[in-house]
């Protein structure tokens, strides 16, 4: 397929074929073979029109060459001194400027794309701090809002509570007021009967026993005080015991309803603690990217200077000290997505010959990489025996990885 992909490519000329085109010819998995060819210097990536388009080699120096006046510059003066148009010493002065501007060309367009990229990232951290001024505006809304609903619960709530002792206290006095008028009606009936009593006795008085009657009197009179006792006791005990019910049932609604009140906070509370947290791991993996984008710039900017240092070593072996462990896990996380399959497992020397060609680092390092990831995140990958190579965890190869 990567043959397909680099004859259409080729067939386009100095036109060439924009990335959507080929995505819509070849499907998504073009991206893993147009990548191939790229690090194999057999096309070459440039922007047309906004659009990511791609060129075979001669074809991109003849699309630079008609529409870059700097290359066509550099391309009449490379003429000149092949044909051997001017003398020696001109061709060195010549040369000298040539090589002068290529260089400041270069210099000029990484300082370029890192202003460009200085720009993003200052948009990118001016949008973050709206957005978090957004949110925390928003969080002191939502905690105004559950004030003012709290009150709001606690106003309809003491509201109910004074209205239920208002009317079991209407309920108490009125059976206070009933039994007092039940008393005055026994003790009026008392003193009717303690009269009809007097009057009887006078009655007696003249033609009977006296000490007898009196007896009967006395026995008359203890029986209807013993009866009207009894009485009394049994209605007051049945009013005390209908007030304590009354009081329990109070207290038992009041401590329900305090206790939704409760859990209705509690709940709220939760709700906003869990808000908050996944903003703020969002606002974070915002900054983590900027800082991997920060340092793509300066691994981009050792790799443009390209010069040996004098121990010997290029700036490219130096820029693999500049590598975190962040920027690995996110160009790791892309590539394992790119390359999943439809049961998420993906072999890991795909993904280390990429990464290998992307940092120019060893088979060695990437392994390095790959397991402080996984022992950093742990709950996020999960590894499977088999594959060509691997990490080797107690005497066996595990070569397959997968996103959980």
């Amino acid at each position: 397929m990567a043959s397909e992909v680099y004859n259409r490519i080729e067939v386009a000329g100095i036109y060439g074929v924009r990335r959507v085109d080929l995505r819509k010819e070849f499907g998504e998995d073009v991206d893993k073979h147009v990548e191939e060819l790229i690090s194999s210097g057999l096309i070459f990536a440039d922007k047309k029109s906004g659009a990511i388009t791609y060129w075979t080699k001669d074809n991109y120096i003849k699309y630079v060459m008609e529409n870059d006046p700097k290359f066509k510059l550099i391309q009449v003066m490379i003429n000149s001194i092949s044909n051997g148009t001017t003398s020696r010493e001109e061709d060195c002065r010549m040369y000298d400027a040539l090589e002068e501007r290529v260089v400041n060309m270069m210099h000029n367009t990484i300082d370029e794309k890192v202003r460009d990229l200085n720009r993003y990232i200052d948009e990118h951290i001016s949008l973050i701090k709206n957005d978090y001024s957004s949110i925390n505006s928003h969080i002191m809304q939502e905690i105004s809002n559950i004030k003012e609903e709290l009150s709001n619960k606690l106003s309809l709530l003491n509201t109910i509570i004074d209205e239920r002792i208002s009317s079991t206290n209407n309920d108490l006095n009125l059976k206070l007021e009933n039994v007092k008028n039940e008393f005055n009606t026994s003790t009026n009936r008392l003193e009717e009967k303690i009269n009809s009593i007097l009057i009887d006795v006078e009655r007696r008085i003249a033609g009977m026993n006296v000490a007898d009657e009196i007896q009967d009197i006395r026995n008359v009179m203890n029986e209807n005080v013993s009866s009207i006792r009894e009485e009394m006791d049994k209605r007051l005990n049945n009013l005390h015991l209908e007030i304590e019910s009354r009081i329990s049932a109070l207290k038992d609604d009041l401590s329900s309803r305090i206790i939704r009140i409760d859990e209705s906070i509690h709940d709220e509370l939760t709700r906003i603690k869990v808000e908050m947290g996944e903003r703020i791991s969002a606002l974070s993996d915002e900054i983590k990217a900027i800082g991997s984008m920060l340092e793509e710039v300066k691994v981009i900017t050792t790799k443009g200077n390209g010069h040996t240092n004098g121990n010997g070593k290029t700036n490219n072996d130096a820029g693999r000290e500049h590598i975190t462990l962040e920027q690995f896990r996110i160009d790791f996380d892309r590539m394992l997505a790119e390359a999943s399959s439809s049961i998420g497992w993906v072999e890991l020397i795909s993904i280390r010959e990429r990464m290998c060609r992307k940092y120019d680092i060893t088979a060695h390092e990437f392994y390095s990489l790959v397991s402080q990831l996984l022992e950093r995140f742990s709950n996020r990958y999960e590894l499977s025996s088999g594959g060509q190579e691997g990490i080797v965890i107690r005497g066996l190869v595990h070569g397959f990885v997968r996103r959980i």
